[in-house]
């Protein structure tokens, strides 16, 4: 992978890596093409994969041991909206790939962990709902959108927090784990 030689190249290795991408199109199940399942599936699902392997691989290279950190989705728990049937099956396949890499590259010295945020109002959820189309007021949107029992939307930083903890040796002792940024929603 291109991204990892080049972080071995210009940074001289790689400590930590975060898998953080997703598209989250809103189709209904029964309108759903296969394409479009299976374009959500490679982004969400055999991008964590990928990404997590070459970093790893240029870590167990190294021999000095990393953190991966996936960005999951709190989907990766239970459904969220109509719409999102892909999205959902692929964060809860990337929580998975989480707990399964983490056994994998245990015995390398690379812990690997999950990040679960609720919707927070990014400008690239912003861009991604305008460019699927979903305006900001659809159910879908509306259904994710609202304050959990802190009483507030989470905020990027909320999240990057999360990640920061996580790639740490303050989660020195964690591998496996998903980490719920959702407010308390997630039950």
């Amino acid at each position: 992978m291109a991204a990892a030689d080049l972080a071995v190249r210009e940074l001289g290795g790689i400590d930590i890596w975060v898998n953080n991408a997703g598209v989250f199109p809103s189709v209904s199940a029964l309108e759903m093409s296969d394409k479009a399942f299976d374009e959500v599936f490679a982004v969400n699902t055999r991008g964590v994969f990928l990404g997590s392997r070459e970093a790893a691989r240029r870590m167990s290279e190294a021999e000095r041991g990393g953190v991966i950190v996936n960005v999951v989705s709190t989907a990766g728990f239970r459904g969220t909206a109509p719409g999102l049937a892909a999205y959902v099956g692929s964060k809860r396949a990337a929580r998975g790939l989480t707990r399964q890499l983490a056994l994998e590259f245990a015995p390398f010295g690379i812990r690997v962990l999950g990040v679960a945020p609720t919707f927070v109002p990014t400008e690239g959820n912003t861009a991604a709902a305008a460019a699927a189309r979903v305006p900001l007021d659809s159910e879908a949107i509306q259904s994710v959108m609202r304050p959990g029992p802190l009483g507030r939307l989470g905020v990027p930083d909320d999240i990057a927090r999360v990640v920061l903890f996580c790639a740490s040796d303050l989660s020195a002792f964690m591998t496996g784990s998903t980490l719920l940024a959702d407010a308390g929603e997630t039950t």
